[in-house]
């Protein structure tokens, strides 16, 4: 049966996976990159999840209640997580120096292995994964993966705007 489900699978399926263990690893190490790049894996992981959300829960409101606080209550834990520690901006030059780390390619995995098992799921057992327990599950972890990224992303773009201020700029 995985033979079938694997074989099954939309070769731009494998194409996405592809490219988000690419990022992930990439994020790993110490980098210093454009803000643009910053937001790409984010905004990514944002469209990726609004996408789920909506398919698993055809704006049921239970379900995106659920998302929407989820998102918000991960996107400030991220926030303030992000702190100042491995991030550095250098507006002069339009970059951000980040600390590497691990997280990106667990979350871009777990978002992939979301989406992926709950498409599978409502391929083959589409009554089972359309109850109400397991919808409100599958956007609570939505919501998380909405939440975590954004928040850490817009933490760095505080920064970044911070180190823009004139009062920076005549500190520095």
């Amino acid at each position: 049966m995985l033979q079938q489900i694997i074989i099954h699978t939309p070769l731009w399926v494998w194409a996405m996976l592809a490219f988000l263990v690419y990022r992930g690893w990439a994020a790993s190490a110490d980098r210093e990159t454009p803000l643009f790049k910053v937001a790409l894996v984010p905004l990514l992981l944002l469209a990726l999840s609004l996408h789920g959300l909506y398919a698993q829960s055809h704006a049921d409101a239970l379900a995106l209640t659920a998302a929407a606080l989820m998102a918000l209550g991960s996107g400030f834990l991220s926030w303030t997580a992000a702190g100042r520690g491995g991030i550095a901006p250098h507006p002069a030059h339009g970059t951000v120096w980040l600390r590497g780390s691990w997280l990106p390619l667990l979350m871009m995995i777990s978002v992939f292995a979301v989406k992926y098992t709950v498409a599978v799921l409502q391929a083959m057992h589409s009554g089972h994964a359309r109850g109400a327990v397991f919808t409100l599950a599958v956007s609570l972890l939505y919501g998380l993966f909405m939440g975590l990224p954004v928040g850490r992303l817009l933490r760095i773009v505080h920064l970044y705007r911070q180190a823009q201020s004139p009062a920076a700029q005549a500190a520095a």
